[in-house]
This record gives structure tokens, C-alpha cells and sequence, in this order.
């Protein structure tokens, strides 16, 4: 009877693609093949929430629903058998987690949870087909999830382009803060082609004197059906796309474009590259396969300029605590530099049972730079008191850490999906968590802390350390180095620590280079 529910089952997968209707067939299976009362999908949050929420749901898990939250604090899930089986005493002696630990991410855990008599057994029974169900689940997850990250993408470049039907050029402040810094020749543009922004270097690119000038061009683009046929391709891919096409400077000469551009919900948004020169000379060297890989090093360029963007982004955030701190600038460019240098040697060495990506490391990097945006919540008469706080004043001050995690922790979840704000907020969270659980706000211990928040701490002390502050002279390099050392395994991680004792000396040269 399983093996034709079971066929049953696929034939109900491959009818749909639509995720809620998978996730409830596969449940639904589920109930049915083991007898069980109930099943969901759980989604566990993060700390400091620790919230429980169901992503679907079939029949009755009362009490489990209840008492799963207990599970992602108090114990961690052992396995049997490629199952992580709930301990009795945590939900009940008849819950059983059914999908794989691996399915975890960086912020919240996927759990399949079912109910019901003897379940324990019927798992068992069940095994392989279980298997089956819970690598059907972590792809149905893992479509979603990618489904999702095209949206989010189009969500974060509105929020960034502070898109609201302002007038063009001057209703795009947050897009020129961007790319005023960065020299980017980049352009807004709404659906039918119409300009929304040009950056300054854009303007200089294309030799417009003003914005007006190039919105009020006539035929700046040589063939405009062509470029109508690009916008509708890019929109169509979903991704970034480049085109070659030609335009009309502002003094009128013809100019050779290549355009880097991406869909972002009713707008584009892109990057334009003078290839006239690199033309020129395929027109004299009559070497098409020459031209073609310099124009495609030309494409990659342009689409790792848009990813520029996202540090510029957290620059942009991380200025925000200056307005309130006179003393953080500089101090954000050696946080961002003593974490590069710390998740580097993590990368290459892979001292952990896990290891991660050279992305990943610069990803903690900038990150790292938002580690204090809380404190801009902090009122002023106590983050800018000139001498030691008391008591009630440095309760509040502890606060910053949480106040953080809340506005980086609430625009990730808006956004809907794991961006660069998901380790901002574990950094901001965490920073003074303390490897030995005396830190704050939580007290977490060891590795319950998150790496990035552990690397942070290293640099986030020895700046510290190193700097004036109107209760203490900077201590000398040497100082502090001996102080990090003596707190390895109580206030930091040890395996840090035998990596920073390593590479101290790379330390004091950020501290040269930026000073103060």
C-alpha cells in the first residue's frame, strides 16, 4: 500500500511546481504512510527570539508544537540512522525529527517534525522512504530559496535606489551616495527606456554637461528599437545581461557601448563601457576571436562592478553610527581590516571541523563594519559621557547589541532571504559574547557564539585596546597582544587567539596605516 502512496506522491510533485502544494503533498504523505497524528515543516529563529514558526502544517502536532522551541536552546539532536531523533523529555517520546541536520543555515533551522503513537518505530519502519521525503523537502527548500533570492535581489536595489516616484536624478539620493564615491558610470532607467539617474561619471562617460541634457537628448541611442529588444532580453533573464550598442555623445560623435544591466522589478539598472577604442582596433587587426575575449574580460568587469555595490551598501549603513560618534570612522576601516586578516587565515587554514569560502571571509570582513549600528540608539548624554558610566548607564550601553540585531535582523527577514544583512546581524548581536558565557546579552558559550561575532570580538578588543578614550591611554601593540593572549578561552576563542598570536605583527600595520 506505501509503495502506491508513494508513487501517488511523485506523480503529485511533478503535477505542480507551485512550493506550498509540494510541501503539503509531501506532508500529507507523510501523516497517511506512518499512521501519524500530524506533521509540519518548522522553522527554528535565531537567538536572541528563539521563535517557532510553522511553514506547513497537516493534522494535529499538539503537544509538540508547544515544546519544539525547548529543542533549539536546551540540546543538540543526535542522529540515528541519518535522522536527528528528538530526545524523550524534550516534545514528547513520540516526535521524531525526520529531515537531515544538514539542511541548516546561517540563520534559522528547517525541521521535519512529526506526531503520533510508536512514531519512533514507524520511522524506523520507514526509513528509506523517509530518506526519500526529506531529500524531496531540502530541494523543494532550496528552489524556494532561490526563487526568493531573484526577488530579494529586486527588493534590496529598490531599497538602495530609494525607487518612489520622486523626480529623476535628484529622487535617487541613496543611489548617488553609492556612486558618487565609487566613480561608476551607472544609470537607472524605467521600463520603457526612459533615464532615471546617471551618476556624474556617466554624465562624463557619455560627455552630457547635466542630466537634463541627456534626458532631453534627442536620439541618444543609434538604433533605439535595438536597445527596446536589449531591455526586454534583460528583463526576460532575470539576471545581468550585457549588450553592445551604440549611442550619441553629447557633442554628437558615435560612441561603442557595452552595457552591463539587470531587471530590478519596473526599472534597470546598469553600467555602460567605452568599447569605441577596442573596436577601432578590431576593425584594424580584422581579429574577431582577439576582440571577443577582450570584450567578454569587459562583461565580467561590468558584473563585478555591480556587485561592488553591496559593500558600498554597508559602508553607506556603517556611516550612519559617525553621526553619533565622532571616534568610529577610522575605527570601522581597522575592524574591517583586522577581521579581513583574521577570516583570510580561517579560510586557508580551516582550523574548525567545518570550513568556509574565501567569499565567506570577505563577507565577514565587511560585515563587521555594522558591528556597532545599534548604538545609535544609545542617547547621547551616555555614548558621548566623557568619563567611566555607572551602573545603570552601562546597562544601557549593553543594549546596543540587541538594538542592532533588531533594525539589520528586521530589514534581512523584509527582504526575505539571506543577504549580507544576516551577518551583520550575528556580528551585531554577538560582538561581546565572551567564549566562556560572561559576555552579553546572552551569555552563549564557545561556539553557540558565531564565528563572525568571534572574529569581531578579536578585532573589536584590540582596537580597543590600542585606542585613546577619555578614560585610558592606548596601551602599546605589545600590551595588547599579551592581554588577548592571556583571555584565550575566556573571553576568546582559542583557536583565534593561536591565529592572532600568529599574525599579530600584520595587526599593528593596519594600525599604522590608519591611525588615530
Amino acid at each position: 500500500m506505501h509503495v502506491r502512496r508513494l508513487e501517488a506522491l511523485l506523480g503529485a510533485l511533478q503535477s505542480t511546481e507551485d512550493y506550498s502544494q509540494r510541501v503539503a503533498s509531501i506532508l500529507e504523505w507523510t501523516v497517511a504512510a506512518l499512521g501519524a497524528d500530524g506533521a509540519a515543516l518548522f522553522e527554528l529563529g535565531a537567538p536572541p527570539s528563539r521563535t517557532v514558526s510553522v511553514l506547513a502544517s497537516c493534522g494535529s502536532l499538539s503537544p509538540a508544537a508547544d515544546r519544539v522551541g525547548a529543542l533549539w536552546t536546551r540540546t543538540a539532536m543526535p542522529r540515528e540512522r541519518g535522522m536527528a531523533v528528538l530526545p524523550a523529555g524534550i516534545v514528547s517520546r513520540d516526535c521524531v525529527f525526520a529531515v537531515p541536520l544538514d539542511l541548516a543555515s546561517v540563520v534559522s533551522r528547517i525541521a521535519l517534525v512529526l506526531h503520533g503513537p510508536d512514531i519512533d518505530e514507524k520511522a524506523r519502519e520507514f526509513d528509506v522512504d523517509l530518506r526519500l521525503v526529506s531529500s524531496l523537502l531540502r530541494e523543494g527548500v532550496e528552489l524556494e530559496r532561490m526563487r526568493r533570492q531573484i526577488e530579494h535581489e529586486k527588493q534590496l536595489a529598490a531599497i538602495l535606489t530609494g525607487r518612489d516616484g520622486s523626480p529623476p536624478n535628484d529622487g535617487l539620493p541613496g543611489l548617488a551616495l553609492l556612486t558618487d564615491g565609487l566613480g561608476l558610470p551607472l544609470y537607472v532607467c524605467d521600463a520603457r527606456g526612459k533615464f532615471l539617474y546617471a551618476s556624474p561619471s556617466f554624465l562624463a562617460l557619455t560627455g552630457y554637461p547635466a542630466f537634463t541634457a541627456l534626458v532631453d537628448a534627442d536620439g541618444f541611442f543609434v538604433d533605439p528599437k535595438a536597445r527596446a529588444d536589449e531591455l526586454e532580453t534583460a528583463r526576460s533573464a532575470g539576471k545581468v545581461s550585457s549588450f553592445p550598442l551604440a549611442v550619441h555623445s553629447g557633442a554628437g560623435a558615435r560612441l561603442e557601448m557595452h552595457d552591463s544591466t539587470v531587471s530590478l522589478g519596473d526599472s534597470f539598472f546598469g553600467v555602460f563601457f567605452d568599447v569605441t577604442a577596442l573596436m577601432a582596433k578590431n576593425a584594424e587587426l580584422k581579429d574577431a576571436l582577439q576582440i571577443q575575449e577582450l570584450l567578454n574580460d569587459s562583461i565580467i568587469a561590468g558584473t563585478k562592478t555591480l556587485q561592488r555595490t553591496q559593500g558600498a551598501a554597508i559602508r553607506t549603513l556603517a556611516r550612519l553610527a559617525e553621526y553619533r560618534d565622532p571616534e568610529t570612522g577610522i575605527h570601522l576601516q581597522r575592524i574591517c581590516e583586522y577581521t579581513r586578516l583574521m577570516a583570510m587565515q580561517v579560510y586557508e587554514r580551516a582550523p574548525y571541523s567545518f570550513r568556509i569560502t574565501k567569499e565567506k571571509a570577505e563577507d565577514i570582513s565587511m560585515s563587521s563594519m555594522l558591528h556597532d549600528i545599534g548604538k545609535v540608539s544609545i542617547p547621547d548624554h551616555i555614548l558621548l559621557k566623557p568619563g567611566k558610566l555607572d551602573a545603570a548607564e552601562w546597562e544601557m550601553m549593553k543594549k546596543h547589541t540587541v538594538y542592532g540585531w533588531e533594525v539589520l535582523h528586521k530589514a534581512d527577514r523584509e527582504l526575505g532571504e539571506q543577504s549580507f544583512l544576516t551577518l551583520a546581524a550575528s556580528i551585531a548581536l554577538s560582538h561581546h559574547e565572551h567564549y566562556d558565557g560572561t559576555g552579553y546579552p546572552n551569555g552563549q558559550v564557545g561556539e553557540q557564539i558565531h564565528l563572525s561575532a568571534r572574529i569581531s570580538a578579536i578585532a573589536d578588543v584590540y582596537d580597543a585596546l590600542t585606542s585613546d578614550r577619555p578614560y585610558k591611554e592606548a596601551w602599546s601593540h605589545e600590551q595588547a597582544v599579551a592581554e588577548m593572549v592571556e583571555q584565550s578561552g575566556s573571553h576568546f576563542d582559542p583557536v583565534l587567539v593561536d591565529i592572532f598570536r600568529d599574525i599579530h605583527p600584520e595587526f599593528a600595520d593596519v594600525r599604522r596605516v590608519f591611525p588615530g
